[in-house]
């Protein structure tokens, strides 16, 4: 039996006819909206076939082996012994994610990768990171001014008092009722103020 991608979860005739060798609990998780990994499946297999037929060999391909994957489909260093600390279950073989970009079978998704640093200095002008450290309240401050203060936020908030304004001031005393928006800093005036006259 084989089994590719054995971390997944898995549907079809061949997940289906697994499926029946699945306990009444299992099934019951199933109907409830779960998943049937494909572990749980060849599982569920593997302990029906070995009460009946010994002449099965279970196959397993995986890029990211779980723990139950190598209990199930691993060989252990010394397999006169049970499973333990000493004597954990290791793959059969391993094609390495090196080995898979060098022929071609896969990206490398750090060749492009920017550092966090790196990127800081590109957005900012060649400026050096600054980890210093500060106490929460100052960062907290720092992060809701920033938040406060970015273009986007500021464009969400103009559009609402803007519609507002427009849909349900506007009308009133004979159309000529007014409105004023009352902001934290002076700043964040002259970005309302902006805001507000391109739309």
């Amino acid at each position: 039996m084989i089994a590719d991608e054995a971390h997944s979860s898995q549907s079809g005739e061949a997940a289906s006819k697994l499926k029946q060798v699945l306990s009444a609990e299992e099934q019951q998780e199933l109907a409830d909206g779960g998943t049937v990994s494909t572990e749980d499946l060849i599982l569920a297999a593997q302990m029906s076939a070995r009460a009946s037929d010994k002449g099965i060999t279970y196959v397993a391909f995986t890029a990211t082996p779980k723990a139950k994957t190598l209990e199930l489909f691993g060989r252990r260093p010394d397999p006169s012994q049970p499973a333990s600390e000493d004597n954990l279950p290791e793959p059969f073989h391993v094609y390495s994610m090196r080995q898979a970009i060098e022929e071609g079978f896969i990206l490398d998704v750090l060749k492009n990768y920017t550092s966090y640093n790196l990127a800081f200095k590109l957005a900012n002008g060649g400026q050096e990171f600054d980890d210093t450290e500060v106490e929460r309240s100052t960062a907290m401050k720092g992060l809701m001014n920033w938040v406060r203060l970015h273009p986007y936020n500021i464009a969400q908030k103009v559009q609402i008092v803007v519609e507002h304004f427009r849909e349900l001031v506007a009308p009133l005393l004979d159309g000529k009722a007014k409105a004023m928006v009352v902001v934290s800093s002076r700043l964040e005036a002259v970005r309302w103020q902006l805001a507000i006259g391109n739309r």
